[in-house]
């Protein structure tokens, strides 16, 4: 029972100890010196968006096959539609929605 108690308040110091040393990191640093700031757009300051529309040939015509926000996606949705046999291509479009 002894040993019990010993264990456990070794246990319970080991980890108040352990949270006590944990210490926030440096901030990211941008080329400048300045903190990197992903995500922060000025007020009153427009952000620019854009979308990518994958387009289809379809009986002579181009039809849009769908939306997306990445290149990425647009890129993977256009490889499997060529590999279908279709003709693709992908056209850049500024997002109308305010952020």
């Amino acid at each position: 029972m002894i040993r019990k108690l010993i264990l456990g308040a070794v246990a319970a110091a080991a980890v108040g100890f352990g949270g006590a040393s944990a210490t926030a990191g440096e901030p990211v640093r941008g080329p400048i010196g300045g903190p990197l700031d992903v995500g922060f757009v000025p007020p009153g300051h427009p952000r620019h968006d854009h979308d990518y529309v994958v387009l289809i040939r379809h009986f002579g015509h181009w039809d849009r096959y769908g939306r997306y926000e990445t290149r990425h996606e647009a890129e993977r949705v256009a490889r499997r539609l060529e590999r279908d046999g279709r003709r693709v291509r992908i056209e850049v479009v500024e997002d109308r929605r305010r952020w």
